[in-house]
């Protein structure tokens, strides 16, 4: 049976838990990167040691972080689109404090919480450089927004701009390591890797809360409009094949894991390929992934049950490490059966914690600076 795309006004709350959903997802897959599988052969009997091993390699590759970072960023692009592309007042003063203090609140107050610990800050920076990237990302967008007619030209000047950095780095530079993007890079060079992705979601969310103007006879480019007729041709294919599509995304970023690791679990004839060069492919995949995801209604109730985890998932993705550098504090032995799931119940509540008492403050100061704008629409829910 065929699935309809819900494309209506009303289908906001729809797309809006989805979302959430979605978000709360991929900061739970960034956790279980940064904090590794359980030790699944400390857990079942001697016997099945050989299965331990193998469910702990496959937990490796199929959680893979830095693809759901690239969700992340599409979803950003979405969120912050769909709230201000009708908004023809957009004040920039209101704009920036709005959003920096969004995400920049937290994040200070963060800094400060975990300066004092021994390993904290090292364990900050493995999600720092997603966060310059999205700051990056905030503050063009008012810029972006004045010529989103040819946001099509953008979407692919930002991929081939990548596109020759990348070669011209591993062609004539010196790269840190084999996989090190952001250490390579540096933020103007990351962000400018993963822009495509992120002007792809304000594509999305243009699509959609802006249909009527596409009708419009010379309103967007024609690289614009070519790019959004495959978009609605494969978002509707691929409606009816949502399962299909989620596992598909899933194994692609399982993928950007195997090929850049040397274990058994790529084949020995496949080369090592860094990710500087697969999730900028990836980032498209999860464009087309989200926009059918947020054009297809659901009523399935784990949409909802997932989207209450997705208001604090800022908040489990910025502090989730802190839960490690505790308990070294503490001397906790991470090589016990049970470690890991005691590091994991922390760093729930850890990030809950600071969601009640620092984020969502912080959101709700956001939001008082948004409305100051006349004529603003709801409030985001990024």
């Amino acid at each position: 049976m065929a699935i309809t795309l819900n494309l209506s006004a009303s289908a906001n709350l729809n797309k809006s838990l989805k979302i959430d959903a979605i978000r709360f997802l991929a900061a739970f897959w960034v956790l279980m990167y940064h904090f590794k599988p359980p030790a699944f052969k400390e857990l079942l009997p001697h016997q099945l040691a050989f299965l331990g091993g193998a469910l702990w390699s496959a937990s490796t590759a199929l959680f893979a972080g830095p693809a759901a970072v690239i969700v992340f960023f599409v979803i950003s692009g979405y969120c912050i689109h769909n709230a201000y592309q009708k908004d023809v007042t957009l004040k920039p003063i209101n704009y920036y404090a709005s959003r920096f203090i969004r995400i920049g609140l937290p994040l200070v107050i963060l800094l400060c919480l975990i300066q004092p610990l021994p390993t904290g800050q090292n364990y900050l920076e493995s999600v720092l450089w997603s966060l310059y990237c999205e700051m990056v990302y905030y503050a063009v967008y008012p810029i972006l927004r004045l010529r989103f007619r040819y946001i099509g030209e953008m979407i692919v000047g930002s991929a081939m701009a990548a596109g020759v950095m990348v070669a011209a780095v591993r062609l004539f530079g010196h790269p840190a390591c084999h996989g090190c993007v952001y250490e390579t890079y540096r933020v103007p060079g990351t962000a400018l890797l993963y822009a495509a992705g992120w002007i792809f979601g304000c594509l999305i969310a243009e699509t959609q809360r802006n249909a009527q103007q596409f009708q419009m006879r010379g309103a967007y480019s024609p690289l614009t409009m070519m790019i959004k007729r495959g978009l609605d041709r494969s978002t509707r294919y691929l409606a009816n094949h949502l399962v299909a599509l989620r596992v598909t995304v899933v194994a692609a970023g399982a993928a950007v894991m195997i090929l850049l690791s040397e274990s058994n679990l790529k084949p020995a004839l496949v080369p090592l390929i860094t990710p500087d060069i697969t999730l900028p492919l990836f980032q498209f995949l999860a464009a087309i992934w989200i926009a059918t995801e947020t054009a297809t209604p659901s009523n399935a109730g784990i949409w909802s049950r997932l989207a209450a985890f997705g208001a604090w998932s800022y908040s489990l993705y910025l502090c989730h490490k802190m839960a490690l550098a505790l308990l070294e504090m503490t001397g906790f032995d991470g090589t016990s059966r049970l470690a890991w799931f005691v590091q994991v119940a922390l760093a729930f509540a850890i990030s809950y914690a600071f969601y009640r008492m620092i984020e969502r403050p912080s959101h709700l100061i956001s939001q008082r600076l948004r409305r100051y704008t006349a004529g603003a629409p709801a409030t985001p829910v990024a």
